[in-house]
């Protein structure tokens, strides 16, 4: 991928030239969007997601751009899937820079409708991959002098929806273990942030939006729909930080208000 010339003819430097990024729920949506921006901007880029077929399609455009991309089938909720992952990503770059957890699920039924499995299924994706994926990285990033997490949380995380509480909860405790998790790698110069995107059309939110005329959210008629695309600028800036000097353990929210 070419560095964006300078007005005055000089190529400006791509602002994560030689980093390594790990992105989970990279085959689409929000992680795939972050990913392929990433790359744009000069990172190696490890593609994490179950769908091998879906991670490669997001890895050849990367590659027919120029960039570097390693589609790597995970899941996250495997300790041993998740530990190779980041071993994998080691080996072959060298060293880790940036996490972005994206992956996520939301089964979205009432709560009496809900079985325990899916409750179960929702904080072993939404809570405990993104602490799985920490686990396995940050020795890495340690080692190296630091880097960037970045964790992909929810309006429904600060007030709970209805017939989402699995995912409300599942999100609030995300929010909960970045702030905890912040505070004891502050010193390492480990950054650790969560960015609550408000309303984005992706799979996830399909019943939300699907077959719908207005642009606008159901329960919050003030946000508008976006493209996961819109949610790039504030990954990018986060990302882009010194991790030395950078914000720690803090929530940035994309909505136009607070639910």
């Amino acid at each position: 991928m070419e560095a964006i010339r300078a007005s005055g003819g000089e190529e400006a430097k791509m602002r994560l030239q030689g980093k390594v990024a790990i992105v989970t729920g990279a085959s689409r949506g929000i992680g795939r969007a972050t990913a392929i921006a990433f790359a744009k901007e000069g990172a190696k880029v490890a593609l994490v997601a179950r769908g091998l077929e879906d991670l490669e399609a997001v890895a050849a455009e990367i590659r027919e751009a120029g960039g570097e991309a390693l589609p790597l089938r995970t899941d996250v909720t495997k300790e041993v899937q998740v530990i190779g992952m980041a071993r994998r990503v080691q080996q072959t770059w060298g060293h880790i820079n940036l996490l972005v957890n994206c992956a996520g699920v939301n089964p979205r039924k009432p709560f009496l409708q809900t079985s325990l499995q899916e409750w179960v299924a929702t904080l072993e994706v939404n809570l405990l991959g993104a602490v799985l994926c920490c686990r396995a990285v940050l020795p890495f990033m340690i080692g190296t002098g630091g880097g960037h997490i970045i964790n992909v949380g929810s309006g429904a995380g600060l007030v709970g929806h209805a017939e989402q509480a699995a995912y409300s909860a599942s999100k609030a405790a995300l929010h909960a273990f970045s702030q905890a998790l912040a505070e004891e790698v502050w010193e390492y110069n480990v950054l650790v942030n969560v960015i609550i995107p408000g309303p984005v059309r992706t799979e996830l939110t399909r019943p939300l939006w699907e077959g719908r005329p207005a642009d606008r959210h159901p329960r919050f008629p003030s946000e508008r729909w976006k493209e996961p695309e819109e949610v790039v600028p504030l990954m990018l800036f986060l990302a882009s930080l010194p991790p030395e000097s950078g914000p720690t353990g803090q929530i940035f929210s994309l909505m136009r208000r607070q639910p």
